[in-house]
């Protein structure tokens, strides 16, 4: 019984062992940073989100913001998204029928009462196959 005690601890131990070098291990490896003009450790991000989706709905709010809300493409017929764009964007939209592209800024650009506007950068209509 004695013996089992010892192997149970003398495992346990080896275990720990090889957790704690994995771990020391595993600390020096980071993601490969972009050298810039300021000397700042960043890792680069997309500064865009896309969507591909069924214009719904939109209204003009206040003059400068437009909301619109989106059927995302393969998602629950009830499934809806709404944007807020800073601005009137509804120029960009003139002429296109279907789903369509589009491309703003993650980052919120303004507000509207509390909520951040995005920027707009372009809108594709996406064409039937044949």
């Amino acid at each position: 019984m004695k013996n089992c005690v010892w192997i149970l601890a003398l495992i346990a131990a080896v275990f720990a062992l090889i957790m704690l070098v994995g771990e020391v291990v595993l600390a020096d490896i980071k993601p490969p940073n972009r050298p810039n003009s300021v000397g700042v450790d960043e890792t680069y991000q997309n500064p865009n989100t896309y969507l591909l989706a069924l214009p719904v709905d939109g209204q003009i709010l206040d003059g400068r913001f437009t909301n619109i809300r989106f059927q995302p493409y393969a998602t629950a017929a009830l499934f809806d998204q709404t944007v807020l764009f800073c601005g009137d964007v509804t120029e960009q939209f003139d002429g296109k029928r279907g789903p369509v592209v589009l491309t703003y800024l993650t980052q919120a650009s303004g507000m509207y009462q509390g909520v951040g506007c995005h920027t707009l950068l372009s809108v594709f209509e996406v064409k039937g196959g044949k």
